[in-house]
């Protein structure tokens, strides 16, 4: 990832074409629902796509091996791929505004609610919008949220409220991730650390089997530390809004949890070398509010090239608190139900349709059917076989999924039973929208240097092992049947006389003769250019 490099090169700006494939929730019996005659019944209508433009931008490599940077996203919309307009289809959507003003007062008091319900009633808002389909999801004027904004700025800080609009907003996020010389330098010192203030004085004493148990306990709670994994984000290497203290806090070791910290996660946009099918990546996107553990669900090939796929666990929207992966979505010990996350204060987060959540959720709206091909989230990795471990390193290191279809749907939680109007909404977990960004194929230039490096290198590397060995088997034979044809070979007599003809040190010829003499007559020392004297 040094500056300069190919892989530097393709982070900062990713040749890669990203889709995000919106599907929104047309309710369509809204007097019905209303009157409490019938459950609430939804109509998907999409895809409306748009396409997402990724730079890493102020890269800046630190002492300590990291790599900070900031992303910077933006979309835009491709008519082609859609079904229409979204400014000009129009659709029937609940009051989100309303609807969560409502439930927010509920889970405050029953005075609070009492209080807003009366509030809300003078303005006569609708429970049920027809709006445009881009305004539901970049932004429509709405009263409460003026209002919100005025009395409430810093934590209101936007004048229109859309879904892709509030997911997006990213802001200036200054992002650091761990390059390989950070990743080598920090588990040397948990090594030393773990020796030095642990093993050593246990050591003295005795080797309890209890105690490795214990750190063995300890290391598996802490998520590892990999290639260009998540260091910090925004200068902390946690989510606060999820119950994260900096590390010197009082109460630093029960609060931090696996649930709540980033350390050991992923962006995405590039993941380590190496990987095995026995890998869980955690990945986080400020969109989604928290991160989501990816695991290994089968292998394949993608454009002739082995493949793993790693799909989104079955546990990803759980939460329990028994569980330190997902405690923290417990609010005041309530947890929510399966396949269900908070995406705090108004959206919650699951598959599209609910899709591996508890099945009380689909069946309480008509119009939901969970489907593993369209609703699972998967991402394709290109993995590190032993057999092409060595030719695959260029791929292991670049570690760009090869194909990525990431699913999530938005919805609203609602309970407002202490307002009248809205009692057909209480304790109904209502569909927004679910969208999909997926990474369709690499470009050209990639997929020809995937087959370059796994069709063919290998088996290149293969024949210019073979020309070497041959070539080696030869000239150890030619040497053999030279050495064992020569005549000088079978007759050989050490003679000084010969011999100094052919040495360096003739070029010191006096002291020499002095030796020769001992020999006999003395021979004058010729110089030869031949090494093998012919014996005829």
């Amino acid at each position: 990832m040094y500056e300069g490099s190919y892989l530097n090169r393709l982070w900062k700006k990713p040749p890669l074409e990203v889709f995000i494939s919106i599907y929104v929730f047309n309710v369509t019996n809204p007097e019905a629902f209303m009157r409490g005659e019938e459950r609430l019944r939804v109509q998907e209508i999409g895809p409306y796509v748009y396409q997402e433009f990724l730079e890493h931008r102020n890269s800046t490599f630190n002492p300590n091996g990291t790599l900070s940077f900031v992303p910077v996203r933006r979309q835009v919309f491709v008519p082609e791929r859609s079904v229409g307009d979204p400014k000009e289809d129009r659709i029937m959507i609940p009051n989100i505004a309303l609807l969560g003003v409502s439930s927010a007062a509920y889970r405050m008091s029953t005075i609070a609610a009492f209080a807003v319900a009366a509030a809300l009633k003078p303005l006569g808002m609708a429970p049920i919008l027809n709006i445009t389909t881009h305004d539901l999801l970049w932004g429509y004027d709405d009263p409460l949220v003026r209002i919100a904004s005025t009395l409430l700025p810093e934590i209101i800080h936007f004048q229109k409220l859309g879904i892709l609009d509030r997911m997006f907003d990213d802001g200036f996020d200054t992002v650091t991730i761990n390059l390989p010389q950070s990743v080598r330098n920090q588990q040397r010192d948990a090594e030393s650390d773990i020796v030095d203030d642990d093993v050593s004085d246990v050591l003295v004493e005795s080797l309890q089997e209890e105690y490795y148990h214990d750190i063995e306990s300890r290391l598996k709670v802490k998520e590892p530390i990999r290639d260009y994994s998540i260091d910090v984000w925004n200068g902390s290497p946690g989510l606060a809004h999820w119950g994260y203290v900096a590390k010197d806090h009082w109460d630093a070791d029960r609060r931090n949890t696996p649930c709540n910290t980033l350390q050991g996660s992923y962006d995405g946009s590039v993941f380590p070398r190496n990987i095995s099918k026995t890998e869980v990546f955690k990945v986080y996107r400020k969109a989604f509010c928290r991160t989501l553990p990816i695991a290994f669900e089968r292998e394949g090939e993608v454009d002739g090239i082995k493949a793993y796929w790693f799909s989104i666990q079955e546990n990803a929207f759980e939460s329990s608190v028994d569980d330190p992966y997902t405690s923290c979505y417990c609010k005041k010990n309530q947890c929510l139900p399966k396949g269900l996350g908070d995406l705090s204060p108004c959206w919650y987060i699951s598959l599209p349709h609910f899709y591996k959540g508890d099945p009380s959720l689909s069946q309480a709206i008509d119009g939901l059917s969970p489907n593993k091909e369209k609703h699972d989230a998967v991402i394709i990795m290109q993995p590190v076989g032993d057999n092409h471990r060595k030719m695959m390193q260029l791929n292991s290191q670049l570690g760009i999924p090869m194909k990525a279809n990431i699913r999530v749907q938005i919805s609203l939680l609602t309970n407002v039973s202490f307002n009248s109007e809205l009692r057909p909404f209480h304790n109904t977990i209502i569909p927004l929208i679910w969208a999909e960004m997926s990474l369709e194929k690499l470009t050209p230039e990639l997929i020809l240097l995937l087959n370059l490096l796994f069709g063919i290198a290998p088996y290149l590397q293969t024949g210019f092992v073979c020309i070497l060995a041959l070539l080696g088997v030869s000239l150890i034979a030619t040497a053999a049947l030279v050495l064992l044809c020569s005549s000088e070979a079978t007759t050989f007599e050490y003679d000084p006389r010969k011999s100094i003809r052919y040495s360096t040190v003739n070029m010191i010829p006096y002291p020499l003769r002095k030796e020769l003499e001992k020999y006999g007559e003395p021979e004058v020392i010729r110089r030869e250019p031949l090494l093998i004297e012919n014996s005829a």
